[in-house]
C-alpha cells in the first residue's frame, strides 16, 4: 500500500475515534438521516400513486388521500431535519473542540527545531480552515451515504416496473461511474498539491500580518508582496489545473447523461408502441430516472468527500505524528529540594546545517547566583538559554541540574523550575488577571498585586479604569515597552521558579526603562538563580560571574571589574555598548 494511502486511512481512523466519543449524537444523527431517506422514497411513491389514480383510474378521493399522506411525510421529514440539526451541530462542535485541543496539546510538545522549519501558519491553517473543511466533508459524506441508499431503492423499484428499463439504467450508472473514477483519480492526484500551495500562501499572509509594523517601518511593502506573489502564482497555477480537469470531466459526464436520456426515451417509446409499457408506468419510470442517474454522481461525490476528508484528517493528525514532527524528550526523575545548580560539560549544539553554534562549552552556575553571558550576535548566548530551558537539545556533551542530566528529568519538573523572559515576550490578549491565571490558575488578586508591586507595575495598573479586568489587547498595545516587561517579569515570578532567565530583556527599552527593569531584576539577586543575556553590558555589572563568548566558545569569565581590567575584548564590548546606549 502506498505511504499516502496509509496516511489517509490513519487520518480517517483517528477522526472516527473522536466521533466515537460522542456516539449518542452520532447514532441519532445517522438514524434520522436514514429515516428521512425512507420517508423520501415513500413520499415519491405517494406522488406516483396520486398521478396514477388521477390519470388512469380517475379515483380523485383516493388520489387526495395519497397526496395528503405524501404531504404529511414531507412535513414530518422537514421537522426531523430541524431536530437533526441539533444532533449534527452538537457532534460537529464537540468533535472539533476535542481535535483542536488534542492537536494543539501535541503540537506544543513538538521540538522547536521542527517549529522553526514548519512556521506557525501551517498549524493555524490546519486547526482552523482544515478542521472547518473536514466538518463540511463529514456532513456531505453522511448525507450522500443515505442518498445512495435512497437511489438504490429506486433502482429496485424500477426493476419491478420494467426489467429492461432497470437494466438500461444500471448500464448507464456503470458508464457514469467509469467517468467519475477518472475524475476522482485526477482529483486525488491534484488536490493535495493545491492544498499544500494554499497553505504556503496562508502562511505568508500570516507572516505579513504579524510583521506589519516592521514592513511599514522598513518600507518594504513592495518587495514583501513580490516575494509572496511567487507562492500565489504557484497556487493559482495548481488550482487552475485542478479546476480545468475537474470541470472538463464533469461536463463529459453531463454530455453522456444527455445522450442516455435520449436513449431512455427512445427505449420507452419502443415499449409503449409494443404495449409492453403503459403511460402511467412510463411516467413513473421517467419520474425516478433522474434520481437514479444521479446515483453515479452521488457515488463520485461520496468518494470525493471521503478522499477530501482523508486528506484534511491526515494533514491535521500529521501534527501528532512523532515520526514527522519529533516531540520534546523528557525523563521521569525529579529533584527534591532543587537548588538551581546548572552545569555544562563540553556541550555543543548545531542546527540541521551541521555547523556548530556552540562548541564544547563548559561552566557551572551555582545556586542563587546571578550570571551573565555576553558577546557579539551569533556567538551562542541564546543557544545556551534555549538548552537550559530544554527548548533545543545538545548535539553532544552533558547538561546537569543539581547533578542530574537534564534529559532524565520529568517534564513538569523542568517547566516548573525554569522561566524565560524574552526581549519581546508574548502577552495573551486577555485581561491582566487572566494573563496571570494562565500561568498559575489559583493565583489570587492579592498575590497578583504583590508581584506587580515587586516589579513596579502596580501603580500603572491602578490608573486603569478596569484594573486587573483590563483587556491587554493585541500585542499589549495599551502598555509601553517597559510596562510590558515589568508585567511579564511579574507573570514569570508567579511561577515561583528556581531558575529565571532574561534573554535581552532590556535591549528594546530606553535608558530610563532599562535602568528601572534592571533594578527589578537586581532585587532577585541571591533569591533565585538568575541568568542574563545582554548586549548592553552596563546592565550586568552586578553579576556574580560574567561569561564572555566568541564563535560558540566561552573564552573568559569573571566579575565585571576583573574583566574590565584584564580582558581587552570585554573592555571594547563594554565601551561600545555604553556608546550605543547614549
Amino acid at each position: 500500500m502506498k505511504k499516502t494511502d496509509k496516511k489517509k486511512k490513519y487520518g480517517l481512523r483517528m477522526l472516527f475515534q473522536y466521533y466515537k466519543k460522542h456516539i449518542g449524537f452520532f447514532i441519532a444523527y445517522l438514524a434520522i438521516l436514514v429515516i428521512k431517506a425512507v420517508m423520501n422514497f415513500f413520499e415519491a411513491m405517494c406522488l406516483a400513486n396520486t398521478i396514477a389514480l388521477i390519470l388512469d383510474a380517475q379515483d380523485y378521493h383516493s388520489a387526495l388521500i395519497q397526496a395528503s399522506i405524501g404531504t404529511s411525510i414531507a412535513i414530518t421529514g422537514a421537522i426531523l431535519g430541524i431536530v437533526n440539526t441539533y444532533f449534527y451541530k452538537q457532534l460537529e462542535n464537540r468533535t472539533k473542540i476535542d481535535i483542536q485541543q488534542m492537536v494543539l496539546k501535541k503540537s506544543l510538545d513538538i521540538q522547536m527545531k521542527s517549529y522553526d522549519k514548519m512556521g506557525s501558519g501551517i498549524i493555524v491553517t490546519r486547526l482552523t480552515a482544515d478542521i472547518d473543511a473536514l466538518s463540511t466533508e463529514f456532513k456531505a459524506f453522511t448525507t450522500r451515504i443515505v442518498d445512495l441508499l435512497k437511489k438504490f431503492s429506486y433502482v429496485i423499484y424500477i426493476f419491478f416496473l420494467n426489467v429492461w428499463l432497470g437494466l438500461f439504467l444500471v448500464a448507464t450508472i456503470g458508464l457514469t461511474i467509469i467517468i467519475s473514477r477518472v475524475r476522482i483519480h485526477y482529483f486525488v492526484k491534484l488536490k493535495p498539491n493545491v492544498r499544500k500551495a494554499a497553505e504556503k500562501v496562508n502562511s505568508r499572509i500570516i507572516e505579513v500580518v504579524r510583521g506589519v509594523k516592521d514592513i511599514k517601518t522598513l518600507n518594504c511593502t513592495d518587495s514583501t508582496l513580490a516575494l509572496m506573489r511567487k507562492d500565489q502564482e504557484d497556487y493559482a497555477r495548481r488550482d487552475n489545473i485542478e479546476w480545468y480537469v475537474g470541470v472538463t470531466l464533469c461536463n463529459l459526464g453531463a454530455i453522456m447523461k444527455y445522450i442516455m436520456n435520449l436513449l431512455f426515451i427512445v427505449l420507452c417509446i419502443y415499449f409503449l408502441r409494443s404495449a409492453a409499457l403503459t403511460p402511467i408506468v412510463f411516467y413513473t419510470c421517467f419520474l425516478y430516472k433522474d434520481n437514479i442517474l444521479d446515483f453515479a454522481n452521488i457515488l463520485e461525490d461520496l468518494e470525493l468527500n471521503v478522499g477530501t476528508a482523508a486528506i484534511y484528517a491526515a494533514r491535521i493528525f500529521m501534527l501528532t505524528d512523532e515520526n514527522i514532527y519529533p516531540i520534546d524528550v523528557y525523563g521521569a526523575q525529579t529533584i527534591n529540594d532543587f537548588t538551581g545548580n546548572i552545569e555544562f560539560k563540553n556541550v555543543s549544539f548545531s542546527y540541521d546545517n551541521g555547523i556548530n553554534v556552540l562548541n564544547n562549552a563548559s561552566f557551572t552556575i551555582l545556586p542563587k547566583q546571578t550570571v551573565a553571558f555576553v558577546g557579539e550576535s551569533g556567538c551562542g548566548k541564546s543557544t545556551i538559554i534555549n538548552l537550559i530551558a530544554h527548548l533545543y537539545y545538545k548535539t553532544k556533551g552533558e547538561i546537569y541540574f543539581d547533578g542530574v542530566k537534564i534529559e532524565d528529568l520529568d517534564r513538569e519538573f523542568v517547566k516548573n523550575n525554569v522561566a524565560v523572559v524574552n526581549q519581546f515576550p508574548y502577552i495573551f490578549n486577555l485581561s491582566i488577571r487572566e494573563n496571570f491565571r494562565v500561568i498559575k490558575p489559583d493565583i489570587t488578586d492579592e498575590e497578583i498585586y504583590k508581584l506587580c508591586k515587586q516589579t513596579n507595575i502596580y501603580n500603572h495598573i491602578q490608573t486603569l479604569p478596569l484594573g486587573l479586568d483590563t483587556i491587554i489587547g493585541e500585542n499589549a498595545s495599551q502598555f509601553s515597552g517597559g510596562q510590558k516587561q515589568k508585567l511579564c517579569i511579574a507573570r514569570a515570578l508567579a511561577r515561583d521558579v528556581k531558575i529565571l532567565i532574561f534573554d535581552e530583556a532590556t535591549s528594546a527599552l530606553d535608558n530610563a526603562n532599562q535602568k528601572e527593569i534592571m533594578r527589578v531584576i537586581e532585587k532577585l539577586k541571591n533569591k533565585v538563580t538568575v541568568i542574563l543575556v545582554a548586549h548592553r553590558l552596563s546592565t550586568i555589572t552586578y553579576a556574580d560571574c560574567i561569561y564572555i563568548m566568541q564563535d560558540g566558545r566561552i573564552v573568559a569569565q569573571g566579575k565585571h571589574d576583573e574583566l574590565l581590567a584584564s580582558n581587552t575584548y570585554y573592555k571594547d564590548l563594554y565601551l561600545n555598548s555604553n556608546a550605543n546606549s547614549l
